[in-house]
């Protein structure tokens, strides 16, 4: 919703507002009685608004205080903050402890083992509820709105319309005596079957939590048709296995535009402007080591050569950095090229960082025997939220709450399956 004409402190005048929706405008009469957050609905679409009345931040508070008579040749300094030329910037951080997620997962083991596992969802939400609240954007946090009642009528869905029929397709040869290209046939169908759930997997899970998610008492929602991401899905899996992976660069970008431009903070919609091309080098360097080294084993295996052994350590000592410095590429190239109105995210992420943070943690899982985990969930979210931040001018309070319906079966496919995006 835009508002023209008079400002809202103006008594007995009329103040124009159009509906964000369908562009229907409206007098509202007496804006100065307008309380903050009143809700109203637009007779022509029916869709929701709402009254924001900005509050003025501490500095404009000082300047209508402080504000004095002063003369041309002396004209008053006023400090923005911000250098001339510089967009303005807002800024992530976390603030969770490693200690406390320590606390909050010994109970939800203990409570799950006591329940037989009924009570891991409730467990998984109080997590992600903690992980969301430490998390702040613009010294604002988020919240995390899903039950655990929810995540386990989700998974029960889930396993009764995707999980009942892979099994089944699966585990069919070793209840019943098939013949072998019945079994090969059936074996090949649950592998389409999975093939086909992982993508409805994401986007659904992603519609359910984004509108689980909020920042200042606005949600975010998901607006992709699963069937549009279907077809993007197949699509570039099969160009992916026709070019022997070059198309993956493509494929992937294509992808993280689709779910970025379907995303929405409140009626204010995200936007990506990355193209294939822009990963396609780093990701050539990455295939090519890639080849060259398995074939480099191959070789040393087949023909039983000296220190065959020693070559396999190639694998995790070459390709293991290799694919950080492409995954820290891609995260960079992702988040530099998603929009929010007129202002764009940025990421700090260097390789070189990347590595030493999943090497520390692999070090700290090795030495603990796994224990140090939720050590490292706090390392991961807080080293992710500090390289990120977005740069340029957004004006937040035109930002307005929509209502959009999800469904849990996604979330509980997700589960299922262990895809999706997640922060814990």
């Amino acid at each position: 919703m835009t508002t023209t004409g008079t400002p809202a402190d103006t008594n007995d005048r009329d103040s124009k507002v159009d509906c964000h929706r369908c562009r229907s405008r409206y007098r509202v009469r007496h804006s100065n009685r307008l309380t903050h957050s009143a809700r109203s609905t637009c007779p022509a679409c029916g869709a929701r608004f709402a009254v924001v009345i900005p509050t003025p931040t501490p500095s404009e508070k000082d300047l209508l205080v402080e504000a004095k008579p002063f003369s041309p040749a002396h004209p008053p300094s006023i400090s923005t903050g911000a250098t001339a030329g510089t967009p303005p910037t807002k800024h992530c951080s976390f603030h969770g402890t490693g200690g406390t997620l320590l606390g909050m997962q010994i109970v939800n083991l203990c409570l799950s083992i006591a329940t037989l596992g009924a009570y891991h969802f409730w467990g998984k939400a109080k997590i992600r509820r903690y992980l969301f609240s430490q998390t702040a954007f613009a010294a604002d946090r988020f919240a995390y709105h899903g039950t655990g009642k929810e995540l386990y009528q989700g998974f029960l869905k889930a396993m009764l319309v995707f999980g009942i029929p892979y099994f089944s397709l699966g585990a069919a040869h070793t209840f019943l005596a098939l013949p072998k290209w019945i079994d090969l046939l059936l074996q090949t169908m649950a592998g389409l079957v999975l093939f086909l759930y992982v993508p409805i997997a994401i986007v659904n899970a992603r519609r359910y939590r984004c509108t689980r998610t909020s920042w200042r008492g606005i949600h975010f929602s998901f607006r992709g048709r699963t069937k549009d991401f279907l077809k993007l899905y197949f699509r570039g899996w099969f160009f992916t296995v026709l070019t022997l992976g070059t198309y993956y660069p493509y494929f992937q970008t294509q992808r993280q535009a689709f779910l970025n431009s379907h995303t929405y903070f409140g009626n204010q919609r995200f936007q990506f402007t990355g193209h294939g091309s822009g990963l396609m080098v780093p990701f050539a360097v990455t295939l090519f080591m890639t080849y060259a080294v398995l074939m480099l084993c191959g070789l040393t295996i087949a023909f039983q050569l000296a220190n065959a052994g020693l070559t396999l350590l190639l694998i995790p000592f070459v390709l293991g950095p290799v694919w950080i410095w492409l995954l820290g590429q891609k995260q960079k190239y992702f988040w530099d090229h998603t929009m929010f109105g007129a202002a764009r995210f940025s990421s700090g992420i260097t390789w070189q960082k990347l590595f030493t943070l999943y090497l520390c943690n692999l070090a700290l899982l090795l030495v603990t025997l796994g224990f140090a985990w939720p050590w490292v969930t706090v390392r991961n979210a807080r080293f992710f939220t500090s390289t990120l931040s977005l740069l340029g001018t957004t004006n937040l309070d035109r930002v307005l709450q929509e209502t959009t319906d999800s469904s849990v079966t996604g979330e509980g496919l997700s589960n299922l399956l262990d895809t999706g995006f997640d922060m814990d």
